[in-house]
């Protein structure tokens, strides 16, 4: 049999490495299991970086990864070519919002066989196909997925059996250590793509604003079988607006209420209204996240985020007295800031009082509109190694602002961060609970 080995990186930037299971690529893994090479079965297994040190000789090698993990999967794949000379596999967001010219120009350069851009279940296919009957083993490969979307209820469930269940379905995960029922936790996915087009965003790109739902009948028989087989009794779903689901799935709502589940999920304030709210309480929803970005409505305006300071307010003052646990999500060094920015976030916090916030370094990273047409945001970027390009915040250090704005100097960039850091770092209201200790900043 022709042995496949997936690797999962390590993505060193994570405080918990065992929070996130790569749905996507478990999604690849199970899709593959209906894939033969040659007439046989493929061979699958998973290489979990964060705990295997070795990577097993295997006849062709899988890795995806976004933009601030592309090093890291380059110096993995010439480990491999180095090691055991396999066939490379590679996909993703860094590959996906990089067009087709670009590639074309960089493959022979890197130790990689074949790119694939678009959907890994349908190009992984391709891929082996591609692989089955090329002659040369020199030939190297893009396959792009173009013209149509896969039906997301005609994909199997994840294949999470590849997964270390011990860690990945301990129990608190989805809360952030806390839990609101007894058992085990769980991630999933009901749609794909938003319908939105933040300029900070690759989604618009990769999804072309369009959002897939599976149907409800499709996402209960994933919940019975997590419930079953791993005793998960909290989730968190990660599609980008799940109050959209519940607006467009008639009946998920009493669906998910039947299951018992307790859950955690993401949407925009300006979705949230005291019907959606209880709608979402009933359904055993505890805490939403929300995109706030900027407490400044001139900086959500350049961010075409299409909301505003008074409905953030609002809508986080309406959630946490509904009951809900209200994560916030900011992002510093944005274009438009200016020398008041970070005071004007901790203003907007001190008022809304969100449970957690999770704070990031803006980044234009690839895909985004600010990333392909810097100069009408006001942003000129100053670093092209992806190296640098780390939106992920560390207490002690940083990792360097790789752009600057033209309505505020580098320096100031940092102080607000650092300052930002520092707020909330003593405040406790870091999502990274390490983060969460007495911190003064150098600046």
């Amino acid at each position: 049999m022709t042995k496949v080995c997936f690797i999962k990186l390590k993505e060193h930037w994570r405080a918990d490495p065992y929070s996130d299971p790569p749905l996507g690529l478990l999604s690849i893994m199970a899709s593959a299991k209906n894939i033969s090479f040659k007439g046989k079965h493929l061979d699958l297994q998973l290489c979990d970086m964060v705990d295997e040190k070795i990577i097993q000789k295997a006849d062709i090698y899988a890795l995806s990864t976004c933009t601030p993990d592309y090093p890291e999967l380059i110096r993995i794949t010439k480990q491999i070519k180095q090691e055991y000379g396999g066939e490379v596999i590679v996909g993703g967001p860094h590959f996906d919002v990089l067009p087709d010219y670009i590639w074309k120009k960089e493959i022979d350069k890197l130790p990689i066989d074949i790119i694939c851009r678009g959907e890994g279940e349908y190009t992984f296919a391709q891929a082996i196909k591609f692989l089955e009957e090329k002659n040369k083993r020199d030939e190297k490969k893009i396959i792009t997925q173009e013209g149509f979307f896969l039906d997301l209820n005609s994909l199997p469930f994840p294949a999470r059996e590849f997964l270390n269940e011990d860690l990945y379905f301990k129990k608190g995960k989805v809360f952030g250590g806390d839990t609101f029922s007894d058992g085990n936790s769980a991630t999933m996915m009901t749609s794909r793509g938003c319908p939105h087009h933040c300029a900070f965003c690759a989604s618009p790109i990769i999804h072309n604003r369009k959002i897939r739902f599976r149907s409800v009948e499709n996402i209960k028989t994933e919940i019975e079988m997590l419930k079953k087989k791993y005793g998960v009794s909290e989730i968190r779903f990660q599609d980008d607006c799940f109050a959209l689901n519940l607006k467009h799935l008639k009946g998920l709502g009493d669906m998910l209420a039947e299951t018992g589940i307790k859950y955690r999920c993401s949407t925009r304030v300006d979705q949230i209204n005291d019907q959606i709210l209880e709608e979402l309480w009933k359904s055993g929803c505890r805490e939403i996240g929300f995109g706030i970005e900027s407490a400044e409505d001139h900086v959500l305006k350049i961010l075409k985020k299409r909301t505003s300071v008074t409905q953030n307010r609002e809508a986080l003052k309406k959630t946490k007295e509904k009951g809900f646990r209200v994560r916030s999500f900011f992002m510093t060094g944005l274009p438009g800031e200016t020398k008041d920015s970070a005071q004007k976030t901790i203003d907007f916090l001190e008022e809304t009082k969100p449970d957690v916030v999770t704070l990031t370094s803006f980044i234009p990273l690839p895909g985004c509109d600010i990333y392909s047409d810097p100069e009408k945001y006001g942003v000129t970027i100053q670093d092209s190694d992806w190296n640098n390009y780390s939106i992920y915040l560390r207490l002690e250090s940083g990792a360097p602002f790789v752009h600057t704005v033209n309505t505020i100097t580098p320096e100031d960039m940092e102080t607000n961060r650092e300052k930002l850091k520092e707020y909330l770092s003593n405040r406790k209201m870091f999502n990274i609970a390490t983060f969460n200790v007495q911190y003064k900043s150098n600046i």
